[in-house]
């Protein structure tokens, strides 16, 4: 006999659990079905920068609007998940970018412009100024951009409280439950599928991450979602720790509060597995050198790795599935996946609540639908 549940989420990654959280706010509970562990894909190889000023595109408004809207939420957010009993270790130290070369230079102030107009503290820093900041910063800077508002959090530690906050209030967390198919009737998805169990669910929110593309598993027609491979690593370096996140125009370095730094990630376009390589480590070993001779040094302490979900317009997807009742799909953040989960969770489980998809409009999946033809999306690639 199937089991009846409210809502069931398929996929334990920092968007489903999002969701999870916010849909226990609004005291609707929720069943969020894992085939690993929470968290073990890409949001537990992201680097956990918090910048949406450096990492989305400005011009797309609703794309923007969504890492701003995040960022505000963030402090709140994570000040609950820590009062619930784990904190995410967020920290809103600031982001510096640095420039190197005059192509750099140049293009940091061009963009100073329209970050200034923001009101957020933006300002520019002469090279001394960086030094001053960062000690043993590589003596070719130039200048560099400085952001305040922004900063990082770990992102392993934020998918735990995520799933830990969201069960204090009612959702249930299934490890190791990989769904095996939807439950379906008349256009309309009733539930899910295990190898064990069935769930009949009054909505359904696919949240698979790169897997939410599979040909076939889910829908007749493929949903638009590519995988994307990245890479981060952790070093360790007696004495050296950055005031704030530092990047330059290859890589990012990310303080952690344990005393190590992270540095990633790399973007490998259409690989699908998580193995770790030797080249991904030379990669970002001479990014984090370009900022940081210091760190030629470091020791090593471990490699990561995940595959993220990318869009065909580099957009996240979500909403409901054009001509299917009772479900809707989250996914297609890509590198932006952490970044961007406050308002996501909050967006989709408001959508869940009313019925009203009004302010998902922006990144409806119906934005692929071919005309005139028999498949409801674009290809994915």
């Amino acid at each position: 006999m199937a089991k009846t549940i409210d809502v069931a989420i398929i996929g334990g990654g920092v968007i489903g659990c999002s969701i999870a959280y916010q849909l226990s706010k609004l005291g609707i509970a929720s069943t969020v079905f894992e085939r690993s562990g929470f968290g073990s894909g890409a949001s537990r190889a992201g680097s956990g920068i918090v910048g949406p000023l450096w990492y989305l595109d400005r011009q797309n408004e609703p794309l923007f609007a969504l890492g701003l809207r995040s960022l505000s939420m963030m402090t709140g957010l994570t000040a609950e998940l820590r009062e619930a009993g784990i904190d995410p270790e967020f920290r809103q130290s600031g982001i510096l970018k640095l420039a190197f070369t005059p192509e750099h230079f140049r293009n940091l102030r061009d963009e100073l412009a329209w970050q200034s107009a923001l009101g957020m503290g933006v300002k520019w820093l002469q090279r001394d100024e960086v030094i001053a900041r960062e000690p043993e910063v590589n003596r070719k800077v130039i200048g560099g951009t400085f952001s305040p508002r922004e900063g990082c959090i770990r992102a392993e530690r934020y998918v735990e409280a995520l799933v830990h906050a969201a069960r204090v209030r009612g959702a249930t967390f299934l490890e190791g439950a990989e769904v095996a198919a939807l439950e379906s009737k008349d256009k309309k998805v009733i539930g899910v599928r295990t190898a064990t169990e069935t769930y009949h669910a009054d909505h359904t929110v696919l949240a698979a991450g790169p897997w939410t593309g599979m040909t076939g598993r889910w829908l007749p027609d493929e949903l638009p979602v590519r995988p994307v491979k990245g890479q981060r690593i952790l070093l360790r370096k007696t004495g050296f720790m950055p005031r704030s996140v530092v990047l330059n125009f290859v890589a990012g370095i990310t303080p952690q509060v344990d005393g190590n730094v992270l540095v990633g990630a790399t973007r490998e376009e259409g690989v699908f597995d998580q193995r770790t390589t030797v080249d991904a480590i030379g990669e970002m070993m001479a990014s984090a050198v370009v900022s940081f001779p210091t760190l030629k040094d470091a020791a090593f302490v471990e490699i990561r790795a995940g595959v993220r979900p990318g869009s065909p317009d580099e957009v996240p997807i979500m909403g409901p599935v054009p001509d299917w009742g009772g479900f809707s799909v989250a996914s297609g953040h890509d590198h932006a996946g952490i970044m961007l989960s406050p308002r996501s969770g909050e967006m989709m489980a408001n959508y869940i609540q009313s019925g009203d998809a009004g302010a998902l409009e922006p990144f409806s999946p119906a934005r692929f639908r071919q005309q005139g033809t028999g498949s409801a999306f674009l290809p994915s690639h």
